[in-house]
């Protein structure tokens, strides 16, 4: 990103920042602000009630918009040589206001207000907001220099009063000094300590000497630089008019940036006083609601468009139930039916509009009606309890069968749904168990049976050993000595 387009984005956010305190002032009912204090209007008009009476109008003109003095400060410095006819050959192509355009003559003005901002888009509130204001305000600070004998007639301007107004105009029509001056010096001891106004040295590169340290340490005079050449375009066109408190502007044929057809229609039917261009103003935030909607008023058509399209009623009543509006679920009156009077019935309701679907045979898979699925082995279901096997046999499992493509429907409780008819190809038929043994289960249980015939012929393991003991008391067995060996 380039220089000049950084400039202009850090301008576009400068002057977002300086819209939110503006319009954080408005209240929320949409009230105005209070009106400006004469002391700050006083600290606002400080640094330029001094200046010319043309280039005095030029700049409070100009600081209605903003955001194109940013953009014409940008382009007189990336072009400091152009002077005269040649920068009026190079700004035909701009589309800012007249007042901005003869700025760029005069480059250190412009240069000035977009350095201080802020200050410039309050001077352009302030006189949006009252012009009249604004005017007087520039006629009591030149008494008050005048008064402190600082405004006097020079070899670089003119000093006259006319009609108890004071006129200051160039000494020489053909270039125009812009003076430099300290504000708390120049008209004398500041009166108003909670609004100290600022002052501005302008750089070398416009043609003013390096300025000095005794001009910051209450030097009492103008600062004068390099002349500038006027031409049609820049000088001529407009014009305080002291005694009714506004600027008037006349067209000139020969002027580039007047003679456009918007310019000769508005100030034309205006009787030729200055009124403000919205389209230039280029999105920023006037200072109060009111102002806002003097030069922005609200489209009531559009409104009413947009409250249609969002379908809000346009008495701001809302419609009670059955008059247009949602009405509540199972309300009579409602474009929503209630359970039963109409609507899609409970499953297996006799009564309901949906019919149970019947049964087409093998296969269809029947509605939920008012049945359980039973239970298997139950005497009602179609699955048969497996029956039990002989005892001590083994039956033998048979081959499973298919498994069939849909369960047929019990029979119903309701008689009015005739039972679907069971398939005796779709029923599972019943296990083929065999009541005779295999051989080899018949011989181990033959098998068994002799050995428990023998096991009953045998006499018992407890019994034996103790009738031959008491058969052999008296002698020990086998080798053993019999027991009255000791009494031979």
């Amino acid at each position: 990103m380039n220089l000049p387009r950084r400039l202009a984005v850090a301008a576009a956010f400068a002057l977002l920042a300086l819209a939110a305190p503006a319009a954080a002032q408005t209240s929320e009912q949409g009230q105005a602000p209070p009106a400006m204090s004469q002391d700050f209007l006083d600290s606002l008009l400080a640094p330029v009630a001094l200046y010319p009476d043309q280039l005095l109008s030029q700049v409070l003109m100009a600081a209605t918009y903003p955001l194109e003095i940013v953009e014409a400060a940008r382009f007189v410095k990336a072009n400091p040589n152009l002077r005269g006819p040649a920068l009026d050959d190079a700004l035909a192509g701009k589309q800012w206001d007249p007042s901005v355009l003869s700025l760029c003559a005069f480059p250190q003005v412009v240069d000035m207000m977009s350095e201080k901002l802020e200050w410039t888009q309050r001077l352009g509130d302030a006189f949006l907001a009252n012009e009249a204001a604004v005017m007087a305000t520039v006629q009591q600070l030149r008494q008050r220099a005048q008064q402190a004998g600082n405004l006097v007639t020079t070899e670089q301007q003119r000093v006259v009063v006319q009609d108890q107004a004071i006129v200051i105009e160039p000494a020489q029509p053909q270039v125009v000094y812009v003076p430099v001056y300290n504000p708390e010096v120049i008209y004398g001891t500041w009166w108003a300590p909670a609004y100290r106004p600022w002052y501005w040295y302008p750089p070398p590169i416009w043609g003013y000497p390096p300025a000095s340290p005794y001009w910051y340490n209450g030097f009492a005079g103008f600062v004068w630089g390099a002349a500038w050449a006027t031409t049609y375009n820049n000088w001529g066109w407009c014009r305080p008019n002291w005694g009714r408190s506004n600027i008037n502007v006349t067209i000139n044929n020969n002027n580039a940036w007047l003679n456009r057809p918007q310019y000769r229609e508005r100030y034309g039917n205006n009787n030729g006083n200055w009124s403000h261009a919205p389209e230039h103003r280029r999105g920023v935030a006037y200072r109060d609601v009111n102002t806002g909607n003097k030069y922005r008023p609200t489209n009531q058509a559009g409104v009413q468009t947009r409250e249609a399209y969002r379908g809000r009623d346009q008495q701001g009543t809302r419609p009670s139930p059955g008059q247009g509006a949602r009405p509540v679920p199972g309300a009579n009156g409602g474009t929503r039916p209630s359970p039963g009077a109409g609507n899609r019935p409970l499953p297996g309701a006799n009564g309901g509009t949906r019919p149970s679907p019947q049964p087409s045979g093998p296969g269809t898979r029947p509605s939920p009606g008012g049945f359980d699925r039973p239970v298997p082995g139950a005497n009602g279901g179609t699955r048969p309890s497996p029956q039990p096997s002989t005892a001590g046999t083994r039956p033998q499992p048979s081959a499973r069968p298919s498994v069939p493509t849909a369960r047929p429907m019990p029979q119903p409780a309701v008689a009015a749904r005739p039972a679907p008819q069971q398939s005796s190809a779709m029923s599972r038929p019943q296990p083929a168990y065999r009541p005779e043994s295999r051989p080899q289960v018949q011989r181990e249980a033959d098998r068994g049976a002799q050995s428990r015939a023998a096991m009953q012929q045998r006499p018992s393991p407890v019994s034996a050993p103790a009738a031959a003991q008491s058969h052999n008391r008296g002698a020990a067995p086998g080798n053993a000595q019999p027991a009255n060996r000791g009494r031979q």
